[in-house]
């Protein structure tokens, strides 16, 4: 064939990969072999440019398709990737490796010697004489192939950045001297000892140096001037005589600079190789059989499954329609209130309800909120229920391969039908549901918008990208039908007698949570929160009596006028909730719609733990591991063994932490849904005390046949079916972390062309809070009696008079101190190394999973490793992008990307078959999955397209997915006791982990393990579903918290509000704020000192006007006696604090002014024969136990209490 003499790169593709020098590809390439070496010549004799055609062998490595962004956009279409496994070596030598010219070994896990790690590419290097390139494993193989020994490196280096020296020759040629390099490595090719027939070529010393002087221009820089030089390791070699070369690093890792170069230099080896072989055949080239053997999708998966990019005008209707309904600008609201008054179901409810919760405001990446379900409410007719569209909740077991739906037609729950998906042509649930998704978006949802009075608005309008689909969660088993090379171990078979036998009723994991469920939504209400805009959605079936193959049924609205009819009804209750919303906290609905609102987050446990003081880690009862502390220990251990064998770069191990909770009693009110559901009452406490800008609550009744509870029959009861409690899923998440978004290019890019095929990942890895509290040193004069980071505070001088000005010198002071402490601990994590190995790795990993749907040169990394601060914390983000091809559907594109990398480790495959025996193949169930919505893709309807109709219309399309973690999971079960009472059990499940590199430390993971399972505050959840039972008002509690919070201006030091509040350190900062200097603090761990702070706080709300009869004796919060009246005190020292002349926020109801009444002397002398409180006695308020509870006294002077002030 007639090689081309050069392969140019065009200019434009330079980047901090590639040297500004390598755009010139065409110099030739100095080598020591004759037999590779060629006059410059002869490759001016050779005009044609061919690009060569190259095969790369994947080593099932997590890094190995960004080496197609290595590649110039000509060059990509004459590769191919296959797995080293796909095909037995005499297939593969006869069939498919005469058409190619080179050949690149991808990095791996494992070692060269072991056949199952490297596959056909030991025969490869033994046979074959073509060029080959080998990168990491590849490199190590060639090395082992060729006589040289791969032993243990001087220390393991994954993630880290290493400045390369070379010999400027072959693959280094052109390239400067001391590079920045990314290593992944444990093993290397000795250098002491190398065969003739090799030369090192590269090298660099063992110390690692993680920063990159070749990032932006704010990234930041990390010395290496103290560190002690290490070891000289191997880092690059070539055979003197046969085209093989080999790089221990990673060219194509995003921090390494010039890998497009060491490509083109690659080309132009092979150029020169070809050029004195003479092979001058131009008519070779990859034929399309061998296109289709490729690892990369070059052809649809599904036919017809995505979304053009654009609508024909002239096609004919689509199958259904949307129309999106804006409210009127003047009304919006919590939209907690509209979920829990419209959606939120009872435990006797068989429907489905969801909603996807941007609770942390302000947010960038919490803009819009939605919600929905099956039953819809009528807020302003008194509960009744409103027709609405036909829905279906799926649900999935992977073990099983069983798909149960149930579809809900006029909000009444058919039976499940069951899907079986056990042969080939069934495919897997990926395939099944973009099945589905391309039934119900053919041919484009075609979208009408109206305003508030019906005018018509343009599509392109709409700021949201939600039109209807899929909402609903990916469980972590689901990499079983994700992973190519995956196969399910034995020990994780399900052994039950399966899903359909209504005589025994399956109750195993696969029905109590199914490896994947969705509720296919076609109706919805939409909250944008930057411009307070409200959105009703419906979905109209203009075919009503087509049936939908994978649901069994139709769904969406009948008719138009169903629609506007539930659209209507739904905006009249939310126009009715808002002028019913009060400006202060919502009891009802314990909701916060006041100032406070998005005030006094509290933050993580575990980030809090690291700056404050705080108890042991130990976990609360009743909460169980579900491993020992010993084993957990000897798991890290034995991660860390791994990765220092190469078997993975970083590992991230889990486990769960799981409690009963008791939620709900039969006999209780059977008109719940009025009032509220239990298992909602603990989210709407988790997400005021742990925010988040991806938090969710779903509520999923199981879709299996759910089995007669006998019990009741033994005592006599025939059970009521039509109010029976119903099995269901839970789940309540307050994930910080998106997974995967697509949808429209992102404003910070410019637009160039009309695409709204854009998908974005954002990991998080590395978190540090922010400082909260003083930091002023002791010699500033701050006055604080005892020093201890955050939990100091300032009060001056004892002895010294308060003024206004000194205590503001004093707050200025402080601020500037907090300030400094602040930035260094952003300084301090940006330069983490641990942190940014682990980051680096996980981006790496993440725009190669890209690469599999996106267009390789697409796939980008506009911001790297950037320290984003939010309220409570500092985060190190980075945002990957790619553009997606035309013929990758939502549901495929997530799938390539499933599971995600921040909760497996890397390389991918390996490291979830490792952790599967790491884990005692215990399921993680929802936890490291996903959750979020896969959309339909919608079009402006023909009506409203205000173009010339024979221009395409722009359709659009979305999925947004995060991270499942920081999740409480409840499988609610309902459960007989002794008696035949039926109750609804819970069992509370929380995942915890962490990533493992071998810079991790065993003892200090497993503490960072108990901490992160308290990012959910499980033992706070159960103490309040245990005062839920007892009837305390728990959302009271919740917002004297946030009340104290926003006051002081930092968080409680514990989840527990009685823990926090119990030494009076909070309490007495509280009482300084209301009145400056009052309190001298004391910190102590000595009761008495503790139980003074209490007291000198109640002096001070009594200072303040607070009627004695409101607060509370000491012991009532020291020793936890009556929390009720803890809480109550708060609330009456926030009114009377205001009344004083306090310019805080106020809960409840301001107090009035006094109103003083006359009574006439005929009035006064009637009373006299009334008996009062006081003539019956009085008792002070104590109980039997010493506690005070209910109200104190009637009026006047409690005659049976003194207290000097």
């Amino acid at each position: 064939m007639p090689t081309p003499v050069a392969s140019p790169i065009p200019p434009d593709t330079v980047d901090r990969n590639m040297g500004l020098d390598a755009v010139n590809t065409t110099a030739t390439v100095p080598t020591t072999a004759a037999s590779i070496s060629a006059p410059a010549a002869r490759a001016a004799d050779s005009p044609v440019i061919l690009p060569l055609r190259t095969l790369i062998v994947d080593n099932y490595d997590s890094y190995t398709f960004n080496l197609l962004q290595l590649f110039t956009e000509d060059q990509l279409k004459n590769v191919v990737v296959i797995r080293n496994d796909q095909f037995q070596w005499p297939v593969f030598e006869q069939e498919i490796l005469p058409y190619f010219d080179q050949i690149i070994l991808s990095p791996g896990p494992g070692r060269p010697e072991r056949a199952q790690d490297f596959g056909i590419c030991t025969q490869i290097l033994q046979t074959s004489h073509i060029p080959v390139f080998g990168v990491c494993l590849g490199h190590q193989g060639l090395g082992w192939i060729h006589g040289a020994a791969v032993t243990y490196g001087p220390e393991p280096v994954h993630g880290q950045i290493a400045h390369i020296k070379h010999d400027n020759s072959g693959i280094f040629h052109g390239i400067p001297q001391d590079f920045e390099a990314v290593r992944y490595h444990s093993l290397v090719v000795q250098e002491n000892d190398l065969p003739d027939t090799l030369v090192a070529t590269a090298w660099c010393h063992s110390f690692p140096l993680i920063a990159a002087d070749n990032l932006s221009s704010d990234s930041v820089h990390i010395s290496n001037l103290d560190r002690v030089l290490g070891s000289k390791v191997l880092m690059g070699l070539r055979h003197k005589t046969l085209p093989h070369h080999g790089v221990q690093f990673h060219p194509e890792s995003i921090c390494t600079q010039y890998g497009k170069r060491m490509m083109a230099n690659f080309f132009n080896i092979a150029t020169e190789f070809y050029a004195d072989q003479n092979r001058l055949d131009s008519a070779l080239t990859i034929p399309d059989f061998i296109h289709q053997l490729s690892v990369v999708p070059t052809e649809p998966i599904i036919p017809h499954t995505s979304p053009s990019p654009h609508h024909s005008l002239k096609q004919q209707s689509s199958p259904f329609s949307l129309l999106i309904q804006a409210l009127d600008p003047s009304i919006f609201l919590e939209p907690e209130k509209v979920f829990s008054s419209l959606f939120l179901t009872g435990p006797r409810s068989k429907a489905a309800s969801w909603w996807l919760d941007s609770a942390r405001q302000p947010h960038p990446m919490a803009r819009f909120s939605f919600m929905g379900g099956v039953e819809t409410r009528s807020a302003h007719r008194q509960g009744s229920l409103v027709p609405g569209s036909a829905q279906a909740v799926i649900q999935y077991s992977t073990l099983h391969k069983e798909v149960l739906v149930r579809r809900y037609h006029a909000q009444t729950p058919e039976s499940p039908r069951s899907v079986k998906l056990e042969d080939e042509s069934s495919g897997t649930f990926w395939d099944w549901m973009s099945k589905v998704m391309a039934e119900v978006g053919k041919d484009n949802i075609e979208t009408t918008v109206e305003g508030p009075n019906g005018e018509p608005c343009d599509f392109e309008s709409v700021p949201f990208d939600f039109f209807a689909g899929m909402v609903g969660y990916l469980g972590y088993e689901m990499k079983r039908e994700s992973l190519e090379g995956y196969h399910t171990p034995v020990e994780q078979e399900c052994r039950c007698l399966g899903h359909s036998d209504v005589k025994r009723p399956c109750s195993c994991d696969c029905v109590k949570q199914p490896d994947a469920s969705f509720v296919l939504a076609t109706q919805a209400v939409v909250f944008d929160h930057v411009e307070k805009r409200v959105y009703v959605l419906g979905v109209v079936n203009n075919q009503p009596g087509r049936i939908l193959d994978g649901v069994g049924g139709s769904i969406g609205f009948d008719t138009w006028e169903d629609c506007r009819n539930w659209i209507q009804d739904v905006s009249q209750s939310i126009v009715h909730l808002a002028l019913d919303d009060s400006p202060t906290f919502n009891r009802r609905n314990s909701t916060l719609t006041g100032p406070l609102s998005h005030a006094g987050k509290s933050e993580p446990y575990l980030i809090k733990q690291r700056h404050r003081r705080q108890s042991s880690a130990g976990l609360l009862s009743p909460f169980k591991v579900d491993v020992t502390e010993r084993d957990y220990l000897r798991a890290i251990q034995d991660s860390l063994n791994y990765i220092h064998e190469g078997e993975s770069y970083e590992l991230c191990l889990t486990t769960q932490f799981r409690a009963k909770v008791p939620l709900f009693q039969q006999s209780q009110d059977k008109d719940l849904h009025v009032h509220g559901d239990p298992a909602f009452d603990l989210y709407r406490i988790l997400r005021k005390l742990n925010p988040a800008p991806f938090s969710a609550f779903l509520s999923l009744p199981t879709a299996a046949v759910e089995p007669v509870l006998a019990q009741g029959y033994r005592h006599g009861r025939v059970p009521d079916t039509e109010n029976e409690l119903v099995s269901k899923l839970i789940i309540l998440s307050s994930s910080p972390e998106r997974f995967l978004k697509i949808g429209q290019k992102p404003d910070d890019e410019e637009m160039t062309d009309d695409t709204s095929r854009t998908v974005e990942m954002k990991p998080i890895k590395g978190t540090v809070a922010v400082a909260k509290g003083c930091f002023c040193k002791e010699d500033e004069g701050c006055g604080v009696e005892e020093q201890e980071g955050d939990s100091a505070d300032h009060t001056g001088d004892e002895d010294e008079e308060y003024t206004p000005e000194r205590h503001g010198t004093i707050r200025d002071r402080c601020a500037e101190a907090r300030q400094r402490e602040d930035q260094n601990r952003v300084d301090s994590l940006s330069k983490n190394i641990k942190e940014r190995a682990e980051n680096l790795m996980i981006v790496d990993l993440i725009r190669n999973d890209l690469a599999h749907v996106c267009k390789a040169k697409s796939v980008r990394v506009p911001y790297l490793m950037r320290v984003e601060s939010y309220e409570t914390v500092h985060q190190l983000v980075t945002t990957v992008r790619g553009e997606l091809f035309d013929h990758v559907d939502n549901t495929q594109a997530v799938r390539a990307c499933f599971p995600p990398g921040s909760m497996t480790g890397a390389p991918k495959l390996r490291s979830v078959q490792l952790l599967d025996s790491l884990e005692h193949h215990v399921r993680r169930g929802i936890y490291s999955g996903c959750l979020g919505y896969i959309g339909i893709p919608a079009v402006a309807a023909p009506s409203q397209r205000l173009i010339d109709s024979n221009i395409k219309a722009k359709v659009r399309s979305a999925a947004d997915l995060s991270v499942v973690i920081r999740t409480a999971v409840l499988s609610v079960e309902p459960q007989e006791d002794k008696e035949g009472q039926t109750l609804l059990v819970g069992e509370l499940s929380v995942g915890a982990g962490g990533a493992l590199t071998i810079l991790s430390d065993a003892n200090e993971e497993w503490r960072e393990v108990l901490l992160k399972s308290r990012s959910v505050v499980p033992s706070a959840l159960y103490q309040i579903a245990a005062k839920l039972a007892s009837k305390y008002d728990v959302g009271r509690e919740v917002e004297a918290r946030q009340w104290i919070e926003t006051v002081v201006g930092e968080s409680f030091p514990y989840e527990g509000f009685q823990q926090s509040l119990k030494d009076g350190v909070i309490l007495c900062k509280l009482m300084n704020v209301l009145i400056p200097g009052f309190i001298k603090i004391k910190s102590s761990k000595m009761p008495f000192v503790q139980m003074e702070n209490i007291a000198r706080f109640l002096e001070g709300c009594e200072k303040l006007g607070c009627p004695r009869h409101d607060l509370f004796q000491t012991i009532d919060l020291y020793e936890n006696k009556n929390p009720g009246q803890v809480v109550d005190a708060i609330w009456s020292l926030s009114r009377h604090a205001a009344k004083a002349g306090c310019d805080i926020p106020v809960l409840g109801p301001k107090l009035s002014d006094k109103h003083e009444v006359e009574f006439s002397e005929e009035v006064l002398n009637a009373g006299k024969t009334v008996i009062n409180t006081y003539q019956y006695g009085y008792s002070g308020g104590a109980n039997l136990s010493g506690q005070r509870s209910g109200r104190r006294e009637i009026g006047g002077v409690d005659p049976g209490r003194t207290r000097s002030p």
